[in-house]
């Protein structure tokens, strides 16, 4: 965690910054807090002074990264177990035709008019079929058959369902080599494309397959609005939104998370009861501090920008009160002592990292103030006399 002074100070420098701009004899004041000496005497931090060269490093191993954990999730999705024939479930719509062959003359299949069949040489003699018509398999896992009575099928596949509803026929002895069609007319079987769709879809299941980027297609449907990037997430003209829109297919109860284009580009086999999940959201989210920067606030990004991409959005530097010599990144990883990286601008090294370093998400970019700012020294007269309450805030 950070120094403990440091967060008090920096919370009581954000929290009057307003109170100081409307009480400034009615100029506009910036933006206040820690000057950037006392930055850098934070404890508890790793301090990295970032050079062109390491901002390259690093620019690379973000993005192999970014490679990896892409190709771990397609492997995770393409060596999963094998899709399986889809087993028959309770409240499942079964379309039965049952068939069977005359040698002629000796009457036609179930529910034809035997006096028919000696009239009409298609009846007389060969296969005869009759669709018996649409069946609901029942809470029990059953349907009811004409003749038949109750068959179980939950928990077959069409094969196997088709062949207890043609034994049972056959026992029954009331047609010769009887022979049934089982197909699923509507079924749980079909694929779930849910999320930032503007309406959820169901994508029905085929003998062939459905691969991840048939349901995504055929899911948002002219897919103007999802697949817009630019759609602001917030209302507030304080906040920049841009987001990033990843699909997540979940099999099993678990979760792969993989970017819309990799979705679309790659050959991704779905299996009968996949979710697929469609987000937009920021990638990346920065928060932006101190006076010497225009605007203050989160910004978010559909990927990873530059340091300098970073400050562009957040309108630039102010030029009347940033220290351009001292520019900081926080960055804190889980169970990880936090980082702090510093740029030096007065030899252009500066500019050049930042053009190259990659910002993370929940980094905090800290512009600092010119020591010679008399609100510098109005804070720390602050920092001083602010009320406890205010000065323990987390």
């Amino acid at each position: 965690m950070f120094d403990k002074s440091f967060r008090k100070r920096l919370s009581v420098a954000l929290a009057l910054t307003t109170s100081l701009s409307l009480t400034a004899c009615g100029t506009s004041m910036p933006n206040a807090g820690p000057l950037a000496g006392e930055i850098e005497q934070a404890k508890s931090v790793s301090i990295v002074h970032v050079t062109p060269d390491m901002a390259a490093q690093m620019q690379t191993e973000a993005h192999d990264r970014q490679q990896s954990e892409i190709t771990a999730a397609l492997n995770h999705l393409a060596l999963s177990q094998a899709a399986n024939d889809y087993r028959l479930h309770a409240g499942d719509d079964l379309q039965i035709s049952l068939w069977s062959f005359s040698e002629g003359g000796g009457g036609g299949g179930l529910g034809v008019d035997p006096s028919q069949s000696a009239s009409s040489p298609t009846m007389a003699s060969g296969i005869q079929g009759t669709p018996l018509g649409k069946f609901q398999i029942d809470a029990s896992g059953s349907v009811t058959l004409p003749y038949a009575g109750r068959v179980v099928v939950a928990g077959k596949t069409e094969s196997q369902a088709r062949s207890a509803i043609m034994a049972r026929y056959k026992a029954l002895g009331i047609l010769h080599n009887p022979d049934v069609t089982v197909r699923v007319a509507e079924g749980h079987q079909g694929v779930l494309v849910t999320g930032a769709t503007g309406q959820p879809q169901i994508v029905p299941w085929n003998a062939g397959g459905v691969s991840l980027s048939e349901a995504i297609t055929l899911g948002l449907g002219n897919g103007t609005t999802t697949l817009n990037e630019n759609s602001s997430s917030s209302s507030s003209s304080d906040t920049a939104s841009t987001n990033a829109i990843t699909v997540a297919v979940v099999r099993n109860g678990v979760e792969t998370d993989i970017p819309m284009s990799a979705a679309l580009d790659q050959d991704i086999t779905l299996h009968p009861k996949d979710k697929v999940i469609i987000r937009k959201r920021p990638a990346v989210q920065v928060t932006m501090l101190g006076g010497g920067i225009v605007r203050n606030g989160l910004l978010s990004f559909a990927k990873s920008p530059s340091l300098a991409a970073t400050i562009a959005a957040s309108q630039g530097l102010n030029p009347n009160t940033a220290n351009s010599t001292k520019i900081f990144i926080f960055r804190q990883h889980y169970g990880q002592k936090p980082t702090l990286f510093t740029f030096s601008w007065t030899d252009g090294d500066g500019l050049a990292a930042s053009q190259l370093f990659p910002m993370e998400n929940n980094d905090i970019v800290y512009v600092a103030e010119s020591p010679i700012i008399p609100v510098a020294r109005v804070l720390n007269t602050i920092f001083q006399m602010a009320e406890p309450a205010l000065i323990a805030r987390p």
